[in-house]
């Protein structure tokens, strides 16, 4: 009975490993699929021409929404915005399909910088959140953040 009690602890020891490791992975998996979205969002952030980081505009001319291309849009400062849409999932980022039943959103918050009266910067913050594994625990959260210079031509 005591050897039959043991291995019974030991089986179920064996089990939650198992199930706690394969929802570690899940997490890992999650959070390098945001952080690729988050690197391709932000690299064509900064590669726009610093007059064209305005709220609403296109991230580049490729995702402006005309003929037949989807709308991808810089979003309002500090508004989530979901990342279940075609748009996202389809033609920005495939891989966010794999998280789509996690309600994957995101945020962008600008904040703009002056010298002198000039607009010489803006401080780009960009997050991205969703449901964990098995709907269990605190929202999965990565982010990003970044200083957009003016064009040194503009300096």
């Amino acid at each position: 009975m005591v050897a039959l009690g043991v291995l019974v602890i030991f089986t179920l020891a064996c089990t939650s490993s198992l199930f706690i490791d394969q929802i570690t992975v899940r997490k890992a998996k999650e959070e390098a699929i945001a952080m690729d979205f988050l690197t391709k969002y932000a690299e064509t952030i900064k590669a726009m021409p610093f007059t064209s980081i305005v709220v609403g505009q296109p991230i580049n001319y490729i995702y402006n929404g005309q003929n037949g291309a989807p709308s991808i849009n810089i979003p309002p400062s500090g508004t989530w915005v979901s990342l279940n849409t075609p748009a996202y999932q389809q033609y920005f980022s495939q891989d966010l399909w794999w998280i789509n039943n996690r309600n994957p959103q995101m945020m962008v918050t600008m904040t703009p910088n002056s010298v002198n009266g000039v607009l010489h910067d803006i401080e780009v913050n960009v997050q991205v959140e969703w449901s964990p594994p098995i709907s269990n625990g605190a929202e999965q959260q990565v982010q990003v953040d970044f200083l957009r210079t003016k064009d040194t031509t503009q300096l």
